[in-house]
């Protein structure tokens, strides 16, 4: 009722608004018409008296300009927003009033005296008497003088009720219509900032914020239509700068949130999995394709495509820090796994990888005292699979995946998405300032025949590859090979790649191997042999990845990284000396066996670390490792998972439906339980807590029996759920008996609370029949409150409401009765009889409103409905209580089935819905922190963004790999464009710089800079070389 009230008073408010603007859009035309013809014609008919033709014809197309403008801003009218936006606003008041209200009533009303309580006397509190004792000493008319209320003004009239219901809603449609005619509810309208501090904060947190940076930046609110400038604002000043940025504050548009995974939509990924890993995987593999791509020679020495050489890459060995003097003599190259999934943390994770120089806090060694340190960025960025959620869509490549890179560091101008490339890499780039050198115009004279490997040697930018997971493989490697293979650019960084697969040579003996795993977790034949070659070994075996690992680069592989876990962890080789400890990096005298490094989280939602154990073996001679750094912690990780108890159920509202569905589905063989009120008085009369908890249990018991005996549609949905259960329960480690009794007792939950669920609507339905809150009347005579054979006339649920407003002579029309009240009273009373002759001429001769009245009140629907069903049901003596004759439901009107079904229907959920909820959350939270497991589907509930991480690696000049494992505890929520992004200050100029020699090549900038979105080093290890320069490989 109060949804329609604000809906339809909104509807006439936005009316009277359009009604308004035409007045006064007809005025403005008229006045303004003549005004603008006249200044057009001045603006033509000025003789030039000095020749000026060049100045004149300016002038008069600046007022032919002007002229248009001015016509179109009289002429059209402005875009409204709708007026039932945002509707949560009008849910959220409707809710609030009614619920208010409903306080109100139960308790203030007196069943006794049919009125509300007003004084003391009759017993009424503080709240009663200040509400409808000032009432009632305002509006005496609301007085009930009943025989009852033998004290003056000590009871209020029923439909005092609707004066307080009618209240909070003129009030707000008057904040409504105060804010429409305001010009608020414009589409274009952009409410003042809140304040500046926000603006200088994230401002300030900028290292490249001074006066030169500030003055380079393109600002196009300074053009002027004639082209002249400002000459009072020559001077820079901070405060006129944040004035300017102030103005307008860009934010990213059309960003996606994290993926909702208990989502009833994602049933086609899982079908996509199951097609792609039973159908096709075995029968065609997109790897077996890519055999013929790489077959094609260099020219340089004849290997085979898909080994990059960056060995001799001295332009990226030497690289000096900003804030440091000395040479950093090295290389660097980036690992980043699982991105793709919510804007916030895979663009964070992006903008951290495409920055020039990234700060980062680190700990000193041999003190706990936090230090700065600048890392470079690398020159090769290797992602590990999984690039896209929830499945491999060009919509999730471009909106989830390419994007977040391009707004991070930006592709060249004559990038296309549209482009397919034919041949790669995609160099030299026309549009960028480098100037190439007279060889390099000579080697891309011809990029058919020049060595890829060549041409990278002397490209110096970013260069890209990726893996495909097991997410990119649901399509069977489709869009991987469409979006990955067949691009030039990943934002800023150009991408080579040719196969899914690939070896990366690194300087001074380090390899990179990129392995694909398709679905079955391993590298089929012809990877098997591309890898092969390059140890100049051969050898098949049935596990293709173990034989290459143990016998082809048996002692020769450092560290293996993995991604597919959304967290951090690195598995260090077990120490013969216990008392050596395995956090201190390796020597290859000490152990061959390699570090096992775990970094995915580039994006994705987080995965548990304390479900995993800390000692684990590995390969066929269970090599044990033991676990010696996690992010996030252990404990962190275990006080996240108990989030499931309290936040499953409104984080993953979308199952809502399915939910009731289920539970309704479970409890549709018992509607209704007649007797159901009078059996729990009966079993508990003292109306004890212990009372009624056996009552329950013993009757959900009950239910259940009956389910099993007699039940149809419920037992199939009973079935449903224990499929659904045993389907969705994952309990790896666990012995088959846990397992069985986990999902039982689980299955059991969900079907006991359905049934709880059902005994408490069906105990309301007959309560407020039993206890006299719904009128109702029996075809023979007075009213009555015997269960079985009462009935409920809807159409006087509300009557008595109405008595005060029968002011007509029946004998006389509508309009007739009106125009008499014209001539017989004053003005004010003439205007309140009008609207309530109007109002009862609509209760009575209008179907729409008695319908709508008829609609909004379910308890009578319930009542009237649940009654005549019951009246039927235990005729003849016939169970009706906790099961029902088949035989005798049949013969029930379908009509009246579904009226009671859609009734109840509407309470039950209310009550179902958030409750079943509840019940998954608690069984996640308790599986996770007792079985440790369920760790993919008690996370992705949670859908949390904060906890990411990535790899900075780095070989210094010894040969050494130092691997600087970054951390972001938090990932900022709220983006605005970087005033010193270089985008602006190129933007249309050609040619122009690389983006990868920006100092701001990242298009967005946190709105805020909190200490916890900081990056920082949670992990440090270095890998050292092997003596007499063998050659090590990663």
């Amino acid at each position: 009722m109060s949804i329609s009230a604000l809906l339809f008073g909104r509807l006439i408010i936005r009316w009277a608004y359009y009604a308004w603007m035409f007045i006064a859009h007809d005025g403005r035309k008229k006045r303004n018409g003549w005004e603008v013809n006249s200044a057009h014609r001045h603006s033509v008919s000025v003789p030039n008296l000095q020749g000026g033709t060049a100045q004149t014809s300016m002038k008069r197309s600046l007022s032919d300009m002007e002229t248009r403008a001015a016509l179109q801003k009289i002429q059209t009218f402005p875009e409204l927003m709708a007026f039932h936006r945002p509707f949560r606003r009008i849910f959220k008041s409707s809710l609030l009033i009614s619920g208010s209200l409903c306080i109100v009533y139960a308790h203030c009303w007196s069943r006794s005296l049919s009125s509300f309580k007003a004084s003391r006397e009759v017993g009424a509190t503080a709240a009663c008497r200040g509400i409808f004792g000032s009432l009632t000493t305002i509006f005496p008319s609301f007085m009930n003088n009943n025989e009852s209320c033998n004290v003056s003004q000590s009871c209020a009239h029923e439909s005092l009720i609707w004066l307080l219901w009618v209240g909070p809603i003129l009030s707000h449609l008057f904040y409504f219509a105060l804010n429409e005619f305001s010009g608020k509810h414009h589409t274009s309208y952009k409410p003042p900032k809140k304040t500046q501090g926000q603006i200088i904060e994230g401002l300030a947190s900028s290292s490249s914020l001074d006066k030169d940076g500030i003055n380079d930046v393109y600002d196009d609110t300074n053009d002027d239509i004639n082209g002249e400038e400002d000459t009072n604002n020559t001077e820079w000043s901070i405060s006129s700068t944040i004035h300017k940025f102030a103005k307008k504050l860009e934010r990213p548009q059309n960003t996606l949130g994290m993926v909702p995974w208990f989502h009833v939509m994602l049933i086609k990924s899982a079908f996509d999995l199951l097609v792609s890993l039973h159908i096709f995987l075995g029968r065609f593999d997109a790897r077996k394709m890519q055999v013929a791509l790489r077959k094609t020679t260099n020219t340089k020495d004849g290997e085979t495509r898909g080994v990059f050489d960056f060995s001799q890459n001295e332009s990226h060995i030497e690289q000096r820090s900003p804030d440091s003097d000395s040479l950093d003599t090295g290389f660097w190259f980036d690992f980043m796994s699982d991105c793709g999934d919510g804007f916030n943390s895979s663009y964070q994770v992006a903008r951290c990888l495409a920055q020039p120089y990234l700060t980062v806090n680190s700990l000193s060694e041999g003190s706990k005292r936090r230090t700065t340190r600048t890392l470079p960025r690398g020159k090769v960025l290797v992602l590990g699979g999984d690039l896209a959620y929830p499945d491999p869509t060009p919509e999730t490549y471009e909106e989830r995946f390419f994007r977040t890179f391009e707004d991070a560091m930006p592709p060249p101008t004559e990038y296309r998405k549209e482009h397919i490339s034919i041949h790669k890499p995609a160099l030299p780039v026309k549009s960028w300032t480098i100037p190439p050198s007279i060889e390099e115009e000579k080697k891309c004279s011809d990029s058919v025949d020049v060595d890829t490997n060549e041409k990278l040697s002397s490209y110096p930018g970013p260069v890209a590859f990726a893996i495909p997971g097991n997410h990119d493989w649901f399509d069977g490697l489709a869009t991987y090979t469409r979006y990955i293979l067949s691009r030039d650019w990943l934002g800023g960084w150009i991408m080579p790649q040719e196969s899914s697969y690939f070896a990366l040579e690194l300087p001074r003996g380090w390899w990179v191997l990129g392995m694909d795993l398709a679905l079955d977790e391993d590298i089929n034949i012809e990877q098997f042999e591309f890898f092969a070659n390059l140890a100049k070994n051969f050898k098949r075996d049935d596990n293709n990845l173990t034989e290459l690992m143990e016998t082809h680069l048996s002692g020769r592989v450092r560290l293996r990284l993995a991604g597919d876990l959304h967290h951090y962890t690195r598995h260090m080789p077990s120490p013969k000396n216990k008392q050596t400890n395995p956090r201190n990096g390796i020597d290859a005298r000490s152990s061959k066996d390699p570090i096992l490094i775990v970094s995915g989280g580039g994006g994705a939602f987080l995965h548990p670390t304390h479900c995993f154990k800390d000692l684990i073996k590995v390969g066929n001679d269970n090599k044990e490792y033991v676990r010696v750094t996690a992010f996030p912690s252990v404990n962190v990780s275990k006080h996240l998972s108990w989030m499931n108890l309290w936040q499953f159920r409104w984080r993953n509202w979308r199952l809502d439906m399915l939910w009731f569905l289920i539970y309704f589905g479970i409890c549709s063989s018992f509607f209704p339980l007649c007797g159901v009120y009078e059996d729990y008085r009966q079993f508990n009369p003292t109306h004890t807590l212990l009372g009624l908890i056996h009552w329950a249990f013993s009757r959900v018991i009950i239910l259940i029996g009956s389910i099993f005996v007699s039940g149809r549609v419920s037992l199939f949905f009973t079935f449903v759920i224990l499929i659904i259960i045993f389907g969705f329960t994952e309990t790896s480690g666990s012995k088959s008996s846990t397992y069985f009794a986990w999902c039982l007792t689980h299955s059991f939950m969900h079907i006991s609370t359905a049934l709880l669920c059902l005994l408490f609507v069906e105990s309301m339905a007959e309560f407020i029949i039993t206890e006299g809150m719904v009128a109702k009347q029996d075809d023979n005579g007075p009213c009555r409150t015997d269960l079985a054979s009462s009935l409920f006339h809807e159409i006087h649920h509300f009557a008595h409401v109405l008595d005060d407003f029968q002011l007509l002579n029946t004998t006389d029309s509508f309009f007739n009765s009106c125009r008499n009240l014209l001539y017989t009273k004053r003005f004010d009373e003439r205007l309140y009889d009008y609207v309530s002759v109007t109002f009862s001429w609509m209760y009575n001769e209008s179907p729409m409103v008695k319908s709508m009245l008829e609609f909004f009140d379910l308890p009578g629907a319930i009542g009237s409905t649940h009654a005549t069903m019951c009246s039927h049901l235990c005729a003849n003596g016939m169970e009706c209580l906790y099961s029902n004759n088949f035989a005798a439901f049949q013969q029930l009107d379908r009509l009246l089935v579904i009226k009671y079904l859609a009734s109840i229907g509407f309470y039950f959920a209310l009550f179902a819905v958030p409750i079943a909820g509840n019940v998954l959350g608690s069984a996640l939270a308790l599986t996770l922190n007792v079985l440790k497991s369920q760790y993919n589907e008690g996370f992705s509930s949670l859908r949390l963004e904060h906890w990411k991480n990535f790899l900075r690696m780095h070989i210094d000049e010894n040969g050494d790999l130092e691997i600087f494992s970054i951390g972001l505890s938090r990932v900022p929520k709220t983006w605005v464009k970087d005033p010193l992004w270089d985008g602006d200050v190129y933007k249309g100029s050609m040619p122009t710089k690389p983006s990868f020699q920006w100092k701001k090549p990242s298009k967005w900038m946190p709105l805020r800079n909190s200490k916890k979105c900081i990056p920082e080093v949670i992990d440090y290890t270095k890998i050292r070389r092997r003596p007499n320069g063998l050659a090590a490989r990663k």
